[in-house]
């Protein structure tokens, strides 16, 4: 997991998530203790910030009420509210990495839902509590359904969503990208003026900076939710995230 990621060159924090999800989201409303909106292309954005660990927990949904969910962490009572809520049918859980505080809770709400679950091919074995390294945490076992690679995603119908494979924090750590509505969730590779660690088993500093340069080269108005903390822009952090290096 990622709880204090450490890097070199900028602030920890650039602004607030209140103050940057105000300014990035278009018909905010609240819903529970998520962050809703709308976006162009009839896109539905419900945005968690889980407990304990500040984990960003994302429900997509189209207007036929299919829906993704992008890391359950220990999110499963937010996650069901809002899918009771607006009528949701998850169809599919997508895990951006395989750290025990984003998957927790790929089981129960699989339980609930029947939703598969995918994740890079290169972390499938981090759901495996025989094969996953050691954490201080203790989910319930999932198994991946779908093993995802490098590309479109198939799983909504109405919604265009791009994997993006950036290994570095770990070996399968991947976006995922909404071309179409300009969002990008990213996981513990980027967050506010921060990059997620290097320091875990599978982390890779010449991959991060790798993979940062790539979620780098985005439109700079993409919006971005990451796994830990408040939403940026791409155009917030390329003051530092052009040519960054780990010292």
């Amino acid at each position: 997991m990622c709880l204090a990621p450490r890097t070199a060159g900028r602030p920890s924090v650039i602004a607030s998530g209140g103050a940057v999800l105000s300014t990035l989201m278009s018909r905010i409303r609240s819903h529970d203790n998520a962050t809703a909106g709308r976006y162009a292309f009839g896109v539905h954005l419900y945005a968690h910030r889980v407990e304990p660990f500040d984990n960003g927990m994302y429900v997509v949904a189209d207007d036929r009420g299919d829906a993704i969910l992008i890391d359950p962490s220990q999110g499963e009572r937010e996650a069901m509210s809002t899918v009771r809520a607006h009528g949701l049918r998850i169809l599919e859980i997508l895990n951006t990495h395989g750290h025990q505080d984003h998957v927790f809770d790929n089981a129960r709400i699989q339980e609930q839902t029947r939703a598969r679950i995918a994740i890079h091919a290169a972390d499938a074995y981090r759901l495996d509590p025989a094969t996953r390294p050691a954490s201080q945490l203790d989910p319930p076992v999932s198994v991946a359904d779908d093993l995802i690679a490098d590309g479109p995603l198939p799983y909504l119908r109405d919604v265009r969503i791009v994997a993006i494979h950036t290994p570095g924090h770990t070996e399968g750590s991947t976006c995922f990208y909404l071309p179409n509505d300009g969002v990008v969730f990213s996981g513990d590779l980027l967050f506010a003026g921060n990059v997620g660690r290097i320091d875990l088993p599978g982390g890779d500093a010449g991959q991060m900076e790798l993979s940062l340069a790539r979620i780098a080269t985005l439109p700079p108005a993409t919006r971005v939710f990451p796994g830990h903390g408040p939403a940026t822009t791409i155009a917030d952090e390329l003051h530092w995230l052009r040519g960054f290096r780990f010292e």
